[in-house]
């Protein structure tokens, strides 16, 4: 039983990895996707139907197809609040949560209607073929291989942002989008791709608790997986390469705290308890730290 919460710890923060690149990505750039929940729902259905609809095609093809337009198609739910952001100013957290918001019960509709599972009683689409699921690393837990896929994601991240000419130009755009028009560079570039990167690391993540978790799309298996990952993203400070300790941390204290629930008749509501908890001790830190780079980002400004 202990090895199984090891296991289940192990593969949530997986997942809380994936998501949280997104979410870190999105505050490097100053423009807070506040819509992850939506994103890794529409990830996770996407890949689903296309999985169980593509039985003929060997794994080596039809994962790579799946991942691609689950990464897709949040990229361009994403991508979106970002055209907004540029042709009205509408406030990317805004607008990216409502697009979200309004996705999910469009969702839920064809998951319990066209696309629901004709042998099963689960409000959920049919399970995909045995040959597309990963297969678990420490039985009879989740664990699979998709941990390693998202610690390779973290490295990949920040050796994006933190060692290329684009991840410092789009560090100093999300400081102060003055300057960075000031200085000549592509405002418009920054806003769209990280729009869209930003929703598609929610959605990748999505297509991998379908393929290596859940193996369905069932009604609500998003629910928190967003918020976490955006949790973990603060933790992290927004450095994708914390995020792996941040989303071990996050993804323990979930696990456990579930557990504990489990076997000592208490709510499970209190592993979010404890994150909101983390959520709002963490976000008065990183947003204090945000406001003071703001103000001397805007003091280099006018001295130049």
């Amino acid at each position: 039983m202990n090895l199984f919460f090891l296991g289940s710890a192990l593969n949530l923060s997986s997942l809380y990895m994936l998501a949280g690149t997104g979410a870190a990505f999105s505050i490097k750039s100053g423009n807070l996707n506040f819509g992850g929940e939506g994103q890794i729902y529409l990830g996770g259905f996407v890949a689903a139907i296309i999985l169980a609809h593509v039985n003929f095609l060997p794994a080596a093809l039809a994962l790579p197809l799946a991942f691609i337009a689950a990464a897709l198609a949040s990229g361009l739910m994403a991508l979106i609040s970002g055209l907004l952001k540029h042709a009205r100013n509408a406030d990317f957290l805004f607008t990216s949560f409502l697009a979200s918001s309004a996705l999910i019960p469009i969702i839920d509709g064809l998951v319990i209607g066209p696309f629901r599972s004709k042998t099963d009683n689960l409000l959920a689409t049919p399970f995909i073929a045995q040959k597309f699921r990963f297969a678990s690393l420490m039985p009879p837990s989740t664990f699979n291989i998709t941990f390693f896929i998202a610690i390779f994601f973290c490295i990949f991240f920040y050796l994006l942002i933190n060692k290329t000419a684009f991840g410092r130009k789009l560090v100093i755009y999300g400081i102060s989008p003055e300057f960075s028009k000031f200085a000549g560079y592509n405002n418009r570039g920054f806003i769209y791709s990280s729009a869209f990167v930003s929703g598609a690391m929610h959605g990748l993540c999505g297509a991998f608790a379908v393929v290596g978790t859940y193996f369905t799309c069932h009604q609500g298996f998003y629910s928190g997986m967003g918020w976490s990952a955006f949790s973990t993203a603060l933790l992290a400070g927004a450095n994708p390469l914390l995020m792996i300790p941040s989303s071990l941390f996050l993804g323990f204290i979930t696990t456990y705290a579930n557990r504990y629930a489990l076997y000592n008749n208490v709510g499970f509501d209190i592993s979010s308890l404890i994150q909101a908890f983390i959520l709002l001790v963490v976000s008065f830190s990183v947003f204090k730290t945000q406001g003071l780079s703001h103000r001397k980002a805007h003091e280099g400004a006018k001295r130049c």
